[in-house]
């Protein structure tokens, strides 16, 4: 009798533990799952919690209390009663979700207040951020403060009137410091006044207004090109003739005009002589590049010119300078070069590819700015279609010929080389 009693208290205990721990199918363990929560005290604690969450609708305006009450159900939960929460992975869900109602929500209330009551733009900022508000769910506009939500909801006016405006109109000067604001403010009420009501200017107050805009566009125009001369100077290649230059024509802008060029400091350090700028006979020559050079990483079809293929290639400090240059010719031959880095030359320039066959005759010319070029890694010549027992020569320093560096790979035969040089294909 005592040992019937003992395997009968051992398989009570065992039984939630292989329910656990037991690597059963997903059926099994939603069997197992709602077998231990129907024959356990603590079952009401976990089915409350799974209903809580089932409650939370994300577009409602319940939203944030509902998630709340879950929550709150899930963590008075013991560890070995959150095992049983079916649905924790909606709640987590939710929870991300109000993160991100949470920031939308900061980003309305900060358009809001990015313009004060007493400014102009005040009404249009008002209704703009209404209108994006009115694009919320319930659940989204919850989470706006209930100080944005009462401006966001009540009738606003323009804080201006008809009056007011034509008289800021007919104010404007396009002498004064101020002249873009007031023209911006003056057209900020206008557009408010409009969008609250059907208003009607006077005969001519509104073309006054237009032609304060248009002065306003011709003041950015000049400041423009300014700011970009300004941007131009360079301490390596600029000349006391070009900062003069640039000097002269921020000096013909109007006063409004002057305030408009962001990179004055800069043009000031040049005039001061915070630099030891070049003179005309020792400027860095810029090299003159190729518009249709072969881009670096990319397959470029070399042009042909009878029974010779031609590419280019941009070398200077602007150049992609670690990838290397495909050149593919119509003659089952590829030519590979490597990236500018390894490059002995230091000039800078355009780099002229050409690979001739005649015959059994390949050359490979390579120049920079007419001069050989010599490269620290190998440029390659893929030759395609070569029997197998076919080789490659050609003439060493001492005009003797010898094998040529190549390597065969399938039906291709590779030809490495750092110079220029003219190969010979012997058949065997």
């Amino acid at each position: 009798m005592k040992n019937k009693k003992r395997w009968a208290l051992l398989s009570i205990v065992a039984v939630p533990s292989l329910l656990y721990h037991a690597p059963v199918s997903a059926a099994e363990v939603t069997g197992h799952i709602q077998t231990y929560i129907a024959n356990n005290s603590y079952n009401a604690n976990v089915t409350n919690a799974v209903q809580l969450i089932n409650n939370i609708n994300n577009t409602t305006a319940t939203f944030q209390t509902n998630l709340e009450a879950a929550l709150k159900a899930y963590n008075a939960l013991t560890e070995v009663e959150k095992q049983y929460v079916t649905n924790h992975a909606t709640l987590s869900a939710h929870q991300q979700t109000r993160l991100t109602y949470r920031k939308l929500a900061a980003q309305i209330e900060e358009k809001l207040a990015s313009v004060d009551a007493t400014s102009a733009n005040y009404y249009t900022n008002v209704v703009e951020t209404r209108d994006w508000y009115n694009t919320l769910n319930a659940a989204q506009k919850s989470f706006v403060s209930e100080a944005a939500r009462k401006i966001l909801t009540s009738t606003v006016t323009p804080n201006t009137s008809l009056n007011k405006v034509v008289t800021k109109i007919q104010l404007l000067n396009a002498s004064r410091s101020s002249f873009h604001k007031d023209v911006a403010d003056a057209r900020a009420e206008l557009n408010a006044l409009r969008r609250f009501s059907n208003v009607s200017l006077p005969s001519g107050i509104e073309q006054l207004l237009l032609d304060a805009e248009q002065l306003v566009a011709n003041d950015k125009t000049a400041a423009k090109k300014v700011e970009d001369a300004i941007a131009a100077l360079s301490p390596t290649t600029s000349t006391a003739h070009d900062v003069q230059t640039v000097k002269t024509a921020f000096e013909a802008l109007t006063p409004v005009q002057q305030q408009l060029v962001p990179n004055v400091w800069t043009l000031v350090d040049f005039v001061q002589g915070e630099y030891i700028l070049p003179t005309q006979e020792n400027i860095p020559k810029r090299p003159d590049l190729s518009a249709n050079a072969a881009i670096p990483g990319e397959i470029t079809a070399m042009t042909k010119s009878k029974k010779t293929y031609k590419a280019k290639i941009n070398v200077a400090a602007s150049e992609v300078n670690t990838e290397r240059f495909i050149l593919t010719t119509k003659d089952k031959i590829t030519i590979i070069i490597p990236p500018l880095y390894t490059l002995v030359n230091e000039d800078e320039g355009v780099m002229e590819i050409q690979v001739t066959k005649r015959g059994n005759r390949i050359t490979l010319a390579v120049t920079l700015n007419k001069e050989p070029v010599v490269f620290d890694a190998n440029m390659e010549i893929i030759i395609e279609g070569l029997t197998a027992n076919s080789s490659i020569i050609h003439s060493n320093e001492l005009g003797d010929r010898v094998p040529a560096d190549f390597i065969i790979s399938g039906n291709r035969h590779i030809v490495q080389t750092t110079i220029s040089d003219t190969f010979q294909i012997v058949y065997n």
